[in-house]
């Protein structure tokens, strides 16, 4: 397995402010999200509980976005490895799950953005939470991970399985499209 990739929260949250513009991620949330009428960066304390972004609406809550940006789009060069990064452990050490496996995340939908392409993702948390759920062990068997080392006293290890998109909305559309049935015979009867 590779060495452990070294990041720090500060660094990754200096990358995505400097990255992820309001513009960006206005003209995808504004585009996507019935409703939305505003784009505005959540707190750096909100930033460290999951909301990077609020989507104001009118008259209603607000909807919060993770923004996962990343800047090189690895399926423009590798289209067979079109996946998205869910984190499994967010401390390795603690036993602390991933951001993906957290029902506790106050997030409502996860953006990822490709810098280099402009390629992006939008997937509703709670759906992706309860497949990553369902499915994490299994694909951590059977797709790449990877580990990723944050310094500090102590420093920590997360860890990300990379799973293609395809098998995502798959399993998304396996678990929430709903399945029909059809009554027994002892309910048509009544």
């Amino acid at each position: 397995m590779p060495e452990p990739i070294s990041y720090t929260f500060d660094g990754q949250l200096a990358f995505s402010d400097g990255v992820a513009s309001a513009a960006t991620v206005d003209a995808i949330c504004l585009g996507q999200i019935p409703g939305a009428l505003s784009v505005e960066r959540a707190t750096k304390q909100e930033d460290r509980n999951g909301t990077d972004w609020w989507i104001r609406r009118n008259g209603v809550r607000p909807l919060s976005i993770d923004a996962k940006v990343r800047k090189e789009d690895w399926a423009a060069t590798h289209p067979l490895e079109d996946d998205l990064a869910l984190e499994t452990w967010s401390v390795v050490e603690s036993g602390i799950k991933g951001w993906t496996r957290n029902p506790r995340k106050q997030t409502d939908y996860i953006l990822w953005l490709w810098v280099d392409t402009g390629r992006w993702c939008l997937i509703a948390f709670p759906m992706l939470c309860a497949v990553m759920e369902d499915k994490w062990q299994e694909w951590r068997k059977q797709y790449k991970t990877r580990s990723q080392f944050t310094p500090g006293d102590p420093g920590y290890h997360s860890e990300c399985v990379f799973v293609p998109r395809k098998e995502i909305w798959k399993e998304i559309y396996r678990r929430f499209a709903g399945t029909p049935t059809r009554p027994t015979t002892d309910e048509r009867s009544v």
